[in-house]
């Protein structure tokens, strides 16, 4: 029996009438993820590299991802989940491939049960979500991966604004290198870089989710 998109998405609490409406821009799906997605619609690359993790938890939140990834993806393409196929672009980034090849950009992001999709028509997108906390070692991770300007501009904060703003600016750089399609190391190219256009979305519980086109 073929799965349908909507079988699908209702494992997530999503409809086909939730999604966003693609126009000229970028749009993202955000949900946290169950436990027991069905895998059906997986190819077999994507279930061994779900064994691959050998952790069952990591493992169900890939196998999750990946099923809301195709139920989103057949969604827009007009096609049955285990029909769509992948192919990898700079450093492995995952595109669409024939005969769906070019139809729409997508990337996929997955951080302690949640999961964000961004979508374009148009243009390469990259996405990431991360969790607005305390976290140890900020100004030595901004030092490395931040602009002169963006660590100035952080040194100035305190508390509650400082966290926030480093995870804008942290899935900010995130979410700009997978748009380029390039590597954390390779960074410094990237932060501080006006051609790209970011937006950032808070989610409950102080998820944050930055969406780079």
């Amino acid at each position: 029996m073929t799965i349908n998109s909507a079988t699908l998405l209702a494992h997530f609490g999503l409809t086909p009438e939730s999604l966003p409406k693609l126009a000229g821009g970028a749009a993202y799906v955000a949900v946290p993820l169950p436990h027991d997605a069905p895998a059906g619609s997986l190819d077999a690359s994507e279930r061994q590299r779900a064994m691959a993790y050998g952790n069952r938890v990591t493992a169900q939140q890939f196998i999750a991802s990946h099923v809301l990834l195709r139920a989103v993806l057949s969604h827009y393409l007009c096609c049955a989940p285990a029909a769509i196929g992948y192919a990898e672009q700079n450093q492995g980034k995952p595109t669409l491939a024939a005969p769906h090849t070019g139809q729409l950009h997508f990337n996929l992001a997955r951080r302690n049960g949640w999961c964000a999709i961004a979508l374009c028509r148009n243009h390469p997108v990259g996405v990431d979500i991360e969790q607005v906390r305390e976290l140890m070692g900020m100004e030595d991770a901004a030092a490395v991966y931040f602009s002169a300007n963006d660590c100035m501009v952080l040194n100035q904060l305190g508390g509650a604004v400082k966290q926030r703003r480093f995870f804008e600016l942290w899935t900010a750089l995130e979410a700009s290198c997978k748009r380029l399609g390039l590597r954390l190391v390779e960074a410094e190219t990237v932060s501080g870089n006006q051609s790209l256009r970011v937006s950032h979305h808070y989610l409950e519980t102080e998820w944050l989710i930055a969406v780079a086109v």
